[in-house]
């Protein structure tokens, strides 16, 4: 390449330099390896070295290339042959060769790091986090707390203004959402001009934490971290009638702000302690909610390798955020994750053996099981003695053999298992008087034996699987085998087939040292080294995952991915002050969730405001909102949605924990599972009315409205959820069975007062927005309501049809359809479903 034009490149280089303000002393793991790793990493970093380069670690960036070049020079970049290629004009020359050309900006801070030296330090996530103090603010009114002043210090650089705080109203709202996930009682709304809004606020914040409700809303945000389900997936997607037990688990853990390492340590190794508590036993559930093929026929060491691989890859991504799966097959190709080092955590989970154990249960369980166990028991019977029939019957040729040794004993003990109509009933029984008679129906049913037989013996398998089902008490667990202990082998391109060398326990050398109890380690070792203060991943990543659900996204906004190709913290400093104060605390997820929501950064408000003045837009600076200039307002998650409706509607029934439930299902739901259907039994009012976390989430054909609101797949461990915005959404909020059952009863209450239709209209804005209408708002619905008291004035038929179960005399059925379609209206808001 002409000098010239490669030093033309490099004083626009460092123009951009001016421009864009690069730091002065660059940092290789903050600004230089993501670029390298989203740009380079592909044909030159650990998993391809073309033409001799790698620029994945020093030693061989600054090494001699097969072409004779030196890749990187420190400190002379005009010697270092990576900015001529990545500055070339020619094509041929250019690096990359794919993709669009390296900015003046990214040249720019790769000429100055050369420059500087090319100094290679660690990945900022593999070094333990420390506490630095926050930055000064002058403007000391903006600042609640530490949080505030790391904020507003990056605020300023980017010369953006924080967000005003939002209205009490709002944020009583946000609070309840953000704890508790249900909406803030209609008292407690009107009663906000009347307090101080300071103490108000921390006072609503201690009692939302002290909630049985706080458990509910955040267990159900580990449990996508766990993949929970009821079922076990796969072909069969079998139930698993204790799964439950484990949510509870995890339920109570959130109420009783159990601290963060005491959780990690029980679900990882509860057997594993001194004499476990029945608690801890089940907390080791975590790693059976696996997905898991009972089918017949499989290779069963196939399978269980699959399930061990399921829990290094959950264990790695929601306790470290971690793509350790990616070592599975060969090398990380980013991470210094060595597929040797990945079999070797592999080891830790190479002897846990899966446990059912039977308990006592509590009385109802008890007779729950006995009930059903008495149902199946005698269907069981029913068909064994149908198959015994059948199976004598055809022994004969004829009816009329059959009839000759059939008695009229018999024959009532015939008519019990067989479902048969009078008709038939009379012909067997003339049949059986005088066995030479015989009639059209009886040889119709004799013709039918054989396909009777069938569907007999399918029947009775059938019921075999349903033996499952029953709610027979247990905990599902994980312990250690001691005996005939496995060795753990690294499996060639994973296939477990293929067995390379022998490893035994042991953690990433990147990370912090493990520490043994023993010769060897096992899970409790495991357990301590991922909750130990010097890890320097796992707080970080619980600190994340906490602020991704305040503010819809981490501080790191790949939950799931703290490694190289993930992207860097938007606050790096504020992330480690933390984790540091998260681990000072005792792990007090309830202490940590208080720091941050009495921040004036979580209390910003929501709405994007536009320039005024001098000032340039904020969304023209950071569109993605990445340097917290405002709260984030996004709709809410799909069980969140039900609870809402359900809590508007008056229906919601709040008992905690416990079964699963069967709410009313959209008719021919439970026909589309692949091959066992679902049995869905309605649940008794009011169970059906519990929150949707506690809905039978079956893995294969799971709940419609949960999927169309984006729920968990459940099948992998998922720390973020997705977010999407479509057409069926809205459709569901109108005519989901349970969404329409939930407008009826909240425009029945509306009705039902003595009240002028203004007080009505403003008590439904309190119940299902928390705030009053707007004068247009409130006018636009009285014409609405209006005109739908005239529409069903002219069509009482369908008035009565769409009232359903939620007529009452004491009012017309036109006008409470029409305040039922008010209360629709206002319930399929997009306000409703979404927190601001």
């Amino acid at each position: 390449m002409p000098q010239f034009t490669f030093y033309t490149l490099y004083l626009a280089a460092w123009i951009a330099v001016a421009a864009n303000g690069v730091a002065q002393q660059i940092s290789f793991a903050r600004d230089v390896q993501p670029l390298l790793a989203k740009r380079c990493f592909a044909c030159h970093g650990p998993a391809e070295q073309e033409a001799g380069v790698a620029f994945h670690v020093r030693e061989a960036a600054v090494a001699k290339s097969d072409s004779g070049h030196f890749p990187i020079v420190p400190d002379n970049p005009a010697a270092s042959e990576l900015l001529h290629r990545v500055s070339a004009i020619d094509e041929s020359e250019r690096m990359p060769p794919e993709g669009p050309r390296l900015s003046a900006p990214d040249i720019a801070l790769l000429t100055k790091w050369i420059q500087q030296g090319a100094v290679y330090e660690q990945h900022w996530a593999f070094v333990a986090p420390v506490r630095k103090a926050p930055p000064e603010i002058q403007n000391t009114g903006q600042v609640r707390n530490e949080i505030d002043q790391f904020v507003l210090s990056r605020l300023k650089q980017a010369g953006i203004e924080p967000s005003p705080e939002a209205s009490p109203e709002k944020l009583l709202r946000r609070v309840y959402l953000d704890l508790t996930g249900l909406l803030p009682p209609e008292q407690e709304v009107e009663q906000l001009d009347n307090e101080d809004p300071e103490l108000a606020y921390e006072k609503t914040i201690d009692q939302l934490l002290a909630s049985k409700h706080f458990g509910e809303r955040w267990g159900r945000h580990w449990l996508d971290l766990a993949r929970y389900a009821d079922t076990f997936g796969y072909e069969r997607d079998d139930v698993r009638p204790n799964a439950w037990r484990y949510r509870d688990w995890v339920i109570r853990s959130f109420n009783q702000n159990q601290p963060y390492d005491q959780f990690v340590t029980e679900q990882l190794a509860g057997d594993l302690l001194n004499a476990p508590s029945q608690d801890q036993q089940i907390a080791t559930g975590l790693h059976r909610m696996n997905i898991k093929n009972n089918e017949s026929g499989i290779n069963k060491e196939d399978y269980r390798n699959r399930e061990i691989v399921d829990r290094v890859n959950t264990t790695g991504t929601a306790l470290l955020g971690l793509t350790i799966g990616c070592a599975q097959c060969h090398s990380h190709k980013y991470d210094p994750i060595s597929q040797s080092e990945y079999y070797q955590f592999y080891a830790f989970f190479n002897n846990a053996a899966e446990s059912d154990i039977d308990i006592e249960g509590t009385s109802e369980e008890k007779a729950r099981y006995e009930a059903a166990k008495a149902t199946y028991d005698a269907h069981a019977k029913r068909l064994e003695t149908r198959k015994t029939n059948i199976e004598a019957m055809l022994k004969h040729k004829t009816p009329q053999e059959w009839s000759m040794s059939l008695g009229d004993k018999s024959a009532e003990s015939f008519f019990e298992v067989f479902d048969i109509n009078d008709q038939l009933k009379s012909a067997i029984a003339a049949l059986v008087a005088e066995p030479s008679s015989q009639s059209e129906a009886v040889v119709r049913f004799w013709n039918s034996l054989n396909s009777q037989l069938d569907d007999t013996r399918r029947e009775i398998r059938q019921l075999s699987e349903e033996h499952r089902h029953l709610p027979k008490p247990g905990i599902m667990t994980v312990t250690e085998s001691n005996q005939d202990r496995r060795n753990t082998h690294v499996l060639l391109r994973g296939d477990f087939k293929q067995k390379g060398t022998m490893v035994s326990e042991a953690t990433p050398v990147v990370l912090n040292p493990l520490k043994r109890r023993a010769e060897t380690g096992d899970r409790l070792d495991l357990a301590r080294w991922i909750v130990s203060c010097d890890n320097p991943l796992t707080a970080r990543v619980a600190v994340n995952h906490i602020w991704q659900h305040l503010f819809g996204n981490g501080l790191v906004t790949t939950a799931d991915n703290f490694g190289i190709q993930g992207q860097p913290p938007s606050h790096p400093e504020l992330l480690d002050w933390l984790a540091v104060e998260f681990m000072e605390s005792g792990w007090d997820r309830k202490r940590l969730i208080r720091t941050i929501l009495m921040s004036a950064t979580y209390r910003q408000d929501s709405v994007h405001r536009p320039s005024s003045g001098e000032q340039t837009d904020p969304v023209e600076i950071d569109p993605e909102n990445r340097l917290l200039w405002r709260q984030s307002r996004y709709r809410l998650e799909a069980e969140i949605v039900r609870d809402l409706f359900l809590d508007a509607g008056g229906l919601l029934h709040r008992a905690i924990g416990g079964p699963t439930i069967f709410p009313e299902l959209p008719s021919g739901v439970s026909d589309l599972g692949y091959k066992y259907k679902t049995h869905w039994l309605l649940s008794d009012k009011p169970d059906r009315y519990r929150r949707g976390m506690y809905i039978h989430f079956k893995r294969t054909n799971p709940y419609p409205s949960l999927v169309m609101f984006d729920g968990p797949e459940s099948n992998l461990c998922q720390a973020t959820r997705n977010r999407s915005n479509t057409p069926l959404q809205a459709l569901t909020a109108l005519n989901d069975p349970v969404f329409v059952e939930c407008a009826q009863s909240l425009g029945r209450q509306l009705a039902m007062t003595a009240e002028t239709d203004e007080c009505r209209i403003h008590r439904l804005f309190h119940v299902c927005l928390n705030r009053s209408p707007e004068p247009f708002e409130e006018q636009v619905l009285l014409n609405f309501l209006n005109e739908e008291r005239l529409s069903w004035s002219q069509h009482s038929d369908d008035a009565v049809a769409f009232v359903g179960d939620y007529g009452d005399d004491s009012v017309p059925s036109d006008e409470l359809a029409a305040w039922i379609s008010v209360a629709r209206s206002v319930l399929n808001l997009d306000e409703f479903i979404t927190r601001e």
